[in-house]
């Protein structure tokens, strides 16, 4: 039996699924049957699937680029990155993407980097986390932001993990309806970002 339909039954009785836009909704539910099929060689990638719906729907974007960003990045992860930088900047993806893939001697620009050339700042990221949800996975992160006045904030040293962390603390928080500190327990517990909305949305 599909698991995800079951699941939204139960967080319309707790009463969450009012975030949930109707385009996501409807893409999750559409993917309930691949979803459910845990021993399935293949469940893997349906999980990845609906992890970028769920992405496009709070980004307002289609789907299929969401897709086609994370084959470009080489990692599902790191899409919902470029969309906030592309919404804050007015920017379009293609050139968040091109500062992105700049290498230089040292490899890859750090997110934060891309952030400072598109005149944002690594206070683009910040996320307000009660001190009593805040983990190991981005205590130096909020630690970094709690010492400097916010005008400094654009100066704060923040790693890729960092960047990551707190965007999908934004983003998985406001889609799912959920504390952001079950956000984080939810990611200690599956292993991965893409994997953590299983756990959020409480299918095994």
């Amino acid at each position: 039996m599909p698991l995800l339909p079951a699941v939204s039954t139960e967080l319309l009785k707790a009463g969450r699924c009012s975030v949930l836009s109707g385009l996501l909704l409807a893409g999750l539910l559409a993917a309930a049957p691949q979803v459910a099929a845990a021993q399935d060689p293949g469940a893997a990638s349906a999980v990845e699937a609906a992890y970028l719906r769920m992405i496009a729907a709070h980004f307002g974007v289609s789907t299929t680029e969401a897709t086609h960003m994370a084959e470009d990045l080489g990692s599902a992860e790191e899409v919902p990155v470029v969309f906030l930088l592309a919404r804050e900047s007015g920017l379009s993806t293609s050139v968040i993407l091109s500062r992105r893939q700049r290498a230089g001697p040292s490899g890859l620009p750090p997110w934060t980097e891309v952030a400072r050339q598109l005149q944002l700042g690594s206070g683009t990221f910040h996320v307000e986390v009660p001190d009593d949800e805040v983990d190991d996975r981005i205590r130096g992160a909020m630690n970094a932001f709690q010492e400097v006045p916010r005008a400094r904030w654009s100066e704060v040293q923040l790693s890729d993990g960092d960047v990551v962390a707190l965007t999908h603390l934004r983003v998985l928080s406001r889609q799912l309806g959920v504390s952001k500190g079950e956000v984080l327990r939810a990611r200690t517990t599956a292993g991965s970002w893409v994997d953590s909305i299983r756990h959020l949305m409480g299918t095994p």
